[in-house]
């Protein structure tokens, strides 16, 4: 009888496929949160870019106003909490330079349009009615008065936890 016969037993294969699952078992969970905590990181990086971006264009013509007041307004969105889709063509800022209302669009902020979501569906943002903005200019000598400080939130439409906050 011949015992060099070349191979594996039953054996160890069995052993070596419960070490493969039991690795496979930890590994995939780990790999799957990592992957979510990359996209939400990412998200998180877009939301920053959108809010600076917002917030540039709003602090650049901040002292332009509407009727009474000295500053530009955020265009609210209803709510505290009332999200309306980010689009291209959602209205971001209002404000009179004397002329005139003007009227800022998110096109006119990027030019390639609303960054992309990681998550896929696209960003929402919200604008409290009473945190639009609001100053006056009063004082000897005048001074800019602020009545208001216009606050914005920008969420991902298909993660509503991943938030940014933005004040103005």
């Amino acid at each position: 009888m011949n015992r060099n016969r070349k191979g594996f037993t039953l054996m160890e294969l069995v052993v070596t496929v419960a070490i493969i699952g039991t690795l496979a078992a930890f590994a995939v969970p780990a790999y799957l949160d990592a992957q979510q905590n990359g996209k939400a990181n990412k998200a998180l990086e877009t939301m920053n870019t959108i809010g600076s971006a917002i917030v540039n264009k709003y602090t650049s013509v901040s002292h332009y106003g509407i009727g009474a007041s000295a500053l530009a307004q955020l265009v609210s969105t209803g709510g505290a909490d009332t999200y309306i889709p980010l689009l291209d063509a959602t209205e971001l800022i209002n404000y009179d330079r004397g002329a005139g209302a003007v009227t800022i669009l998110v096109t006119d902020l990027f030019k390639d349009g609303v960054p992309k979501s990681p998550f896929g569906a696209g960003w929402e943002i919200a604008v409290s009615p009473d945190s639009v903005g609001g100053a006056s200019w009063g004082g000897d000598p005048p001074e800019l008065i602020m009545t208001s400080h216009p606050m914005f939130k920008i969420r991902d439409k298909n993660q509503p936890l991943i938030l940014a906050k933005y004040t103005l």
